[in-house]
């Protein structure tokens, strides 16, 4: 079943089930609408591999366009695992391709420097910033997207991806659909970002003695899953099993005067490095972390709460995009629908997907890629309103 819910300023329709064909259907019907001037696409891993057909529609798109790949959607109140989100925006887009999150060579200050004209970001305030969401440098790209722009505008994405199938093809470009990449999308609207996560720490600091990107190898020079479960060991009073007991016990990196930045263990490596979500560097105090039903739902309220004092009062319509940890979702279980229902406000559409990491900051605090954590973004079209400080 489908509804379609068009706005004045941005055109939108949710497909609450669909597949390839369908998310095509509604990218063409959103391009022919009079004014939209680019497109963002949201669609689920579920709907399988890509067809070389969808890859040539894209090539030949009429206007730009920039999406992903995700474990979920989020249509209002509703969790999506089959449906599509098209949204038409009727301002300028631009949209640009980082070839590489896996090129140790690669600098980002450099190619942001050569790829992004200098005034782009303080005209537009908002970018838009999808990657691979397990591709190892997503680290050294975001420190290097706030070197380049530091508090010029906000930041709303996260990663794309699955859990489950490794080397997904999973941004939605001009180029086909892509993977080992990231996509930086430059719309000319004004927005307000939140971020909360609900997360509280129950041991640490401890300091990341040796790590490679995304890999904790050791904390306190002793290995790092060793230490980790003698932690939580001692948390429980029983032997714990790594795969059954992770999502609940993340780590908080320290940073300062900011609330902790969590990042998700996913996975063993096979010398005993801790895999994450995002980069952890050598040097840095993390905690292990703890939360529940209550303090994670507290979190999405809050950040409905943020959201709302945040945002401008102008009346001219305007729309919610979420981008929600899928490792919440897995956490909550059928709980998660309560933390979508404290996300949506009804004056306006709610939008988003459950990502693997979040990517935010408010304009006011460093740019970071979160794990575990919930993000709002409210946008409206810039040039029908005031400029806002």
């Amino acid at each position: 079943m489908n509804s379609k819910k068009k706005l004045e300023a941005m055109p939108l329709i949710i497909q609450n089930d669909g597949n390839w064909d369908s998310l095509r259907a509604a990218i063409t019907e959103l391009a022919s609408t009079p004014g939209v001037q680019g497109i963002m696409a949201l669609t689920c891993e579920s709907h399988g591999t890509v067809p070389d057909s969808f890859d040539e529609f894209l090539r030949n798109l009429s206007v730009p366009i920039f999406g992903g790949v995700f474990p979920g959607l989020i249509a209002n109140s509703e969790y999506l695992d089959h449906g599509n989100i098209v949204l038409g925006l009727k301002s300028a887009l631009d949209v640009y391709v980082v070839p590489s999150l896996s090129d140790p060579a690669l600098n980002y200050d450099e190619w942001l420097a050569k790829a992004i004209p200098s005034r782009t970001m303080p005209e537009a305030k908002t970018m838009f910033v999808l990657v691979d969401g397990l591709a190892p440098r997503i680290g050294a790209l975001i420190d290097s997207l706030f070197n380049t722009f530091g508090l010029q505008g906000n930041f709303i994405g996260g990663g794309a991806g699955s859990l489950t199938t490794p080397n997904l093809r999973c941004l939605i470009t001009a180029q086909g659909v892509i993977r080992d990449a990231a996509v930086l999308a430059i719309p000319r609207l004004h927005s307000q970002v939140s971020v909360a996560h609900g997360w509280f720490t129950i041991a640490g600091p401890f300091e990341v003695t040796s790590s490679e990107n995304n890999v904790i190898l050791t904390l306190d020079w002793e290995p790092a899953l060793d230490a980790y479960r003698r932690v939580l060991e001692a948390q429980t009073g029983v032997p714990i099993d790594f795969a059954a007991v992770a999502q609940a016990y993340p780590f908080g990196v320290a940073r300062l005067n900011m609330e902790f930045v969590v990042r998700d263990p996913i996975a063993v490596r096979h010398d005993g490095g801790l895999i994450c979500v995002g980069d952890v560097p050598r040097g840095s105090l993390v905690h292990i972390m703890n939360g529940n039903l209550s303090s994670l739902l507290s979190a999405a309220a809050q950040v409905r709460t943020m959201a709302d004092a945040n945002t401008t009062t102008a009346s001219q319509p305007s729309v919610d995009v979420a981008m929600d940890c899928i490792s919440r979702a897995l956490f909550l279980g059928e709980k998660i629908s309560s933390e979508i229902d404290s996300l949506h406000h009804t004056a306006h559409p709610l939008i988003g997907a459950f990502t693997l990491g979040e990517i935010a900051n408010s304009g006011q605090d460093y740019l970071e890629f979160h794990n575990k954590t919930v993000v709002i973004a409210t946008i409206w079209e810039a040039e029908k309103v005031q400029a806002y400080g």
